[in-house]
């Protein structure tokens, strides 16, 4: 490796002397190649695709054999390729400057653009794979795809698309990158590249879809991938094993994934890489692995030396994933003080693909479990259930990517068709041609604005319909089991001394039949039905309940609009899980206090507080998470939010005193209702 950087060192030296005094023409003719050097750089382009370890003694021969600056250019500029792809640390001795300056004072031909566009892909590869700067890399590719048109290397096309998908991941732009991707597909079909080639395009879009969580997606990609294993380039060998190493990680199948891991190390080895990029990339996600299965030593034996590489090359999002496997080690030992070192280092999660970020976040929430922070655990919790959330809408940006690039590439293959035909024929059939073509993309344009905007409409119809439909699912079953219980003792038993507690329980279920087709209700009913419910579900309580609201006169309770059954669920959730666990006196309050802007109601208790591991989203329990998502949902609606909070009231002499939920709902609220 040291030989390889003082020979590039001092082919730059000599290039750039070249260059110097290659004012604009440095070769003869038309700037053409001729065969036996076009051969040549093919079969450089070979080697290096193959990671042959005869590449750099090819390039040094084609280096020594070059008779003028221009050809010298060529061989350089796979020699600023070498480098890249094999991850060299002193890349940044190429001058990517110098060598773009020289090829702009040559008269434009499609050889010399094909260099620059060259030049332009091999810069990006270096700041994307090198220094993780996903922005410069796009300008990079994008400025290469540009001059890559029209040039002798149009070829290289879809292999810059692809690399522009790529950097559009790293910078979480999953539409734009699913753009970029079906373009390359695109273009190699255009210029009939062999099936080989594409394979590499299948690779990128299961990287996409495991980054939006369509699985069944992703793992179709990487099987039809995996058969065509042998027909894949050494580099394209390691991406697909990392990735497909990845889906079995974010699926839970750790030993699947580490299975093809430690295929990609054998790979790497076998190769000669020992220490490459790929080799601590592997290293890094086998210890994670080992983390996950429970090989603690081996976890910190293969954490170090990737640990180190990275932090020496500066990759941010590398050396992040670094931290975070090893605050999950710190933490499988009780160590928080460690995890809060790591924490206070700096770690950014700017530019972090948002799976990583997801694995810090879920060892950040068992670090408050351990310190007893319940309340940053939640909030975290409630923070990752909404970037997972937001995939929804990456998921809709992507389609509607992938339908406008359809109906692009549709209109460039008919415009080709046009062309071709206008060829042969007279002015009147190139006229009426065009013209039938027009109105084609007219009405396929019109018929696509009317499907797009039905099927968009009828979709979103659909969704909150089916929102809708949830939620008076669950308002309708005020504890089902609870009511019929209560109903059949209370008749085996009927005497005239029940007939108030059975008419107190037919308002109950009177009031709950009409309410449960309302999104909002006024205030008043919602307390009427609460003090219902109270008056029957109390009596269950040993000991008895203390219960009472303090609110406004009902004249101002009226005019306040509330979410259908939120209360009823909160005073719910204090008896059943607060107060019936309680021994002793038990309270319940429910308090209203009312400015010009906003209605703020409180329910509290005396009981035995709230946990947040009972908080888990696959737990059974629905009573908060109908009230989160009810919030969700009448929040993109309005302006001005609802907002929900809930803390422990500790006690004087330690521990809990019970629990305190806080509503605040502002006035004036719209319906969600799909009319």
């Amino acid at each position: 490796m040291r030989t390889c950087v003082i020979y590039i060192k001092s082919v730059l030296a000599v290039l750039v002397s070249c260059l110097a005094v290659s004012c604009g023409g440095g070769y003869g003719g038309d700037g053409m190649r001729t065969a036996e050097e076009t051969a040549a750089l093919a079969a450089a382009d070979d080697s290096l695709s193959a990671n042959s370890p005869r590449s750099l003694d090819m390039l040094k021969a084609g280096l020594e054999s070059a008779d003028d600056s221009l050809t010298r250019c060529d061989w350089y500029l796979r020699m600023m390729r070498y480098a890249v792809q094999r991850g060299m640390p002193d890349t940044l001795a190429l001058r990517w400057n110098e060598v773009d300056a020289y090829l702009a004072r040559q008269k434009r031909t499609p050889r010399v653009d094909g260099m620059r566009g060259m030049l332009l892909n091999i810069k990006g590869s270096h700041y994307y794979k090198l220094h993780y700067e996903p922005g410069m890399a796009i300008r990079a590719y994008s400025e290469a795809y540009s001059l890559l048109f029209g040039s002798d290397a149009e070829k290289r096309l879809p292999d810059v698309c692809a690399n522009l998908g790529d950097a559009y991941v790293s910078a979480n732009d999953m539409p734009r990158a699913a753009y970029w991707y079906r373009r390359a597909l695109f273009l190699a079909d255009s210029l009939q590249q062999p099936e080989k080639d594409n394979i590499s395009l299948y690779l990128g879009l299961g990287r996409i879809y495991l980054n939006l969580g369509d699985h069944d997606s992703s793992l179709e990609c990487y099987r039809t991938a995996d058969r065509n294993f042998s027909l894949m380039p050494l580099n394209m060998q390691l991406y697909f094993l990392t990735n497909y190493g990845n889906y079995y990680y974010y699926t839970g199948d750790y030993k699947a994934s580490l299975a093809v891991f430690q295929r990609m190390k054998k790979l790497v080895e076998d190769n000669g890489m020992h220490d490459s990029y790929d080799m601590y990339l592997c290293l890094v996600n086998m210890a994670d692995l080992y983390l996950n299965l429970g090989q603690y030593d081996l976890a910190r034996k293969t954490l170090e030396p990737a640990e180190a590489f990275f932090t020496k090359l500066g990759d941010e999002t590398a050396v992040y994933y670094a931290h975070t496997i090893r605050m999950g080690l710190a933490l499988k030992e009780g160590d928080t003080a460690t995890v809060r070192r790591l924490l206070d280092s700096g770690d950014s999660n700017a530019t972090i693909d948002f799976n990583i970020v997801n694995i810090r976040q879920r060892y950040l929430r068992e670090y408050y479990v351990q310190r007893g922070d319940y309340k940053a655990a939640y909030e975290n919790l409630g923070r990752s259930v909404e970037r997972n959330d937001s995939l929804k809408h990456n998921i809709a940006n992507m389609r509607a990517s992938e339908i406008m690039m359809r109906y692009e590439q549709d209109t460039l293959q008919l415009h080709h068709t046009l062309e071709m035909q206008a060829k042969d024929a007279d002015i009147r059939a190139v006229t009426l041609w065009l013209y039938v073509g027009g109105l084609l993309v007219v009405v396929l344009v019109l018929l696509f604005l009317y499907g797009y905007t039905f099927a968009r409409k009828r979709r979103l119809q659909l969704d909150m319909q089916l929102m809708q439909l949830r939620l008076m699912n669950v308002r309708q079953r005020i504890s089902p089991h609870f009511i019929f219980n209560v109903l059949n003792n209370r008749l085996a038993r009927t005497s005239p001394d029940d007939a108030g507690e059975l008419m107190t329980l037919a308002k109950l279920i009177r009031a709950n039949l009409n309410m449960s087709g309302r999104d909002l209700v006024s205030l008043k009913e919602e307390l009427d039905f609460v003090r219902f419910y109270v008056s029957v579900a109390g009596r269950d309580l040993r000991g008895g309940l203390d219960f009472g609201i303090d609110a406004p006169s009902d004249s101002v309770l009226e005019e306040v609009m509330v979410p259908s059954m939120f209360v009823q669920i909160l005073v719910e959730n204090s008896i059943k899980h607060g107060l019936k666990g309680r021994e002793g006196e038990k309270r319940l309050r429910v308090t209203v206090t009312c400015d010009g802007a906003t209605c703020n109601i409180t329910v509290a208790d005396n009981g035995t507080g709230f946990d947040i591991r009972r908080s888990d989203p696959s737990s059974t329990k629905t009573g908060l998470k109908v009230i989160r998502n009810t919030i969700n949902i009448i929040n993109r609606e309005n302006k001005r939010k609802i907002r929900l909070m809930v803390r422990n009231v500790p006690a004087p002499g330690g521990g809990i005193a019970g629990c305190e939920v806080a509503l605040a709902v502002p006035l004036g609220l719209k319906s969600v209702c799909v009319g």
